[in-house]
């Protein structure tokens, strides 16, 4: 296994996006392969296993060809994708804490906030096997730290915020989180939560 990985149930929506592309006509097999590694091409036309892993470095290469061809380098377009991904994980019912967090009523205190915000947080480190998620309670809100996030590419980050926004829709809440690249080797994600909630953070 290549050190820095994804899980496939992230990768067959890449794969699956890129080869659309191709297949439709959108970019040719020729530009394909000057664009992508080896790596990433093998990709497109292998049965990519949900529970595998796979390199972060092809992934990577998969979701930005297509946010530069068929999203035209748009966040909102990567946002869509991290959201679709989260409703399939949801309805594919493969993880109980996405089941709960569905369930979970409205949060009241520090203590369940930040319970809730872990459970998020094991979710979607559990798709990389290199990041080191940390969930704080901070002055200005709610963080979640992707910390060793070297590898974790931009485009990522705009996934992640659209995934981790779509849990909020699906628990009915209206707040959204925002995201930066606070280090090279880390990420934060913000989401503002009433004083109350913060008050000793």
């Amino acid at each position: 296994m290549a050190t820095d990985c994804v899980k496939g149930s992230l990768v067959v929506g890449a794969a699956v996006a890129a080869r659309r592309l191709r297949d439709r006509g959108r970019i040719s097999s020729e530009a394909l392969e000057a664009r992508l590694s080896a790596e990433a091409l093998e990709l497109l036309d292998q049965k990519i296993e949900v529970a595998r892993w796979y390199p972060i470095a092809a992934f990577c290469e998969l979701i930005k060809l297509a946010w530069e061809v068929d999203g035209r380098s748009q966040p909102s377009y990567l946002e869509r994708q991290g959201a679709a991904s989260a409703d399939w994980l949801f309805d594919s019912k493969r993880y109980q804490q996405l089941d709960f967090a569905e369930r979970s009523g409205k949060v009241e205190t520090q203590t369940q906030l930040i319970r809730h915000a872990r459970l998020i947080a094991t979710v979607t480190g559990t798709f990389y096997n290199f990041l080191r998620v940390d969930v704080e309670l901070e002055a200005d809100g709610l963080c979640i730290y992707y910390r060793n996030a070297n590898a974790f590419g931009d485009p990522l980050v705009h996934t992640t915020v659209g995934f981790m926004n779509q849990v909020n829709v699906r628990q009915g809440s209206a707040r959204r989180w925002t995201a930066s690249r606070s280090r090279r080797e880390e990420v934060r994600f913000l989401m503002p939560v009433p004083k109350r909630l913060t008050e000793n953070a």
